[in-house]
């Protein structure tokens, strides 16, 4: 529009043209998203003309830019990428990190560092999408796509090193330290790690918060699933990983008891 109207009247006009659930979101200076309700193509045509009618209907110089839908079995689609996408980025990542602290002392293990920093990564997904279902429920302009598969990416990317920071400590410190229990080993190497992982999570958030309300409606979902996956990486590397960590090595001490000494 020449003149964009308020977000009111927008949906005013909408419930005039008698569309339900389509939801509104500005984009630049004049123009207008528009979002209607998983449909087939025809019923979405159609409901898209009834709101331009309405528009001029009520004097407004209105010129539609474009028209997109998106069917059930591209969302579909998506979808599937997104969870195969995910998976083999954790295979990665658990190959990795077993490869990495091979040399961890005994009685650690390389692949109980990996799947603790699985467990951990699996939480930092679960919360975000499930954050995101919450968001879209009350908020429809929030959905799903290939933008949120890339942050998911990113934020397993940015847990992942903040998982590892701490446990890289914690296996020097084993090193430095054999005769200390694992716990109190942990417990070092967290406080010696944690201003770091705060500092570091609190300048990305920063920037993440300012796109996120200087930026485009475009990039706005993908920027709102990063600061939901860093805020909760940070404490989850802090919180999860180490102590499902310690929980781990300590059930296995009771299991198989073994001197302390490390070599």
């Amino acid at each position: 529009t020449s003149d964009r109207p308020s977000i009111d009247t927008i949906r005013a006009d909408i419930g005039t043209a008698g569309v339900k659930e389509a939801a509104v979101q500005t984009s630049g200076d004049k123009d207008v998203i528009i979002r209607f309700a998983n449909q087939d193509g025809i019923i979405a045509r159609d409901e898209g003309n009834k709101v331009i009618s309405a528009f001029k209907a009520s004097g407004q110089d209105v010129t539609e830019a474009s028209f997109e839908n998106i069917s059930g079995s591209i969302a579909k689609d998506t979808t599937t990428n997104a969870v195969t996408a995910v998976i083999i980025a954790i295979i990665a990542i658990v190959a990795f990190i077993a490869f990495s602290f091979r040399s961890v002392p005994r009685p650690t293990n390389s692949w109980r560092f990996a799947a603790t920093t699985i467990l951990a990564l699996g939480h930092d997904i679960l919360f975000t999408v499930g954050a995101f279902s919450i968001i879209g429920h009350f908020f429809p302009i929030i959905e799903v796509d290939a933008l949120f598969i890339t942050a998911l990416l990113t934020i397993l990317g940015f847990s992942v090193n903040d998982t590892i920071v701490v446990f890289d400590r914690i296996r020097e410190n084993l090193r430095r330290t054999p005769t200390k229990s694992f716990e109190d080993i942990a417990n070092s190497s967290l406080n010696q790690t944690l201003a770091r992982s705060i500092n570091t999570s609190m300048m990305v958030i920063i920037v993440l918060v300012s796109l996120l309300l200087l930026g485009g409606a475009s990039i706005r979902n993908f920027i709102l699933a990063l600061t939901l996956g860093v805020a909760i990486g940070t404490y989850s590397s802090i919180f999860n990983a180490s102590p499902l960590l310690v929980s781990w090595q300590l059930a296995s001490d009771r299991r198989n008891p073994q001197p302390v000494k490390r070599k």
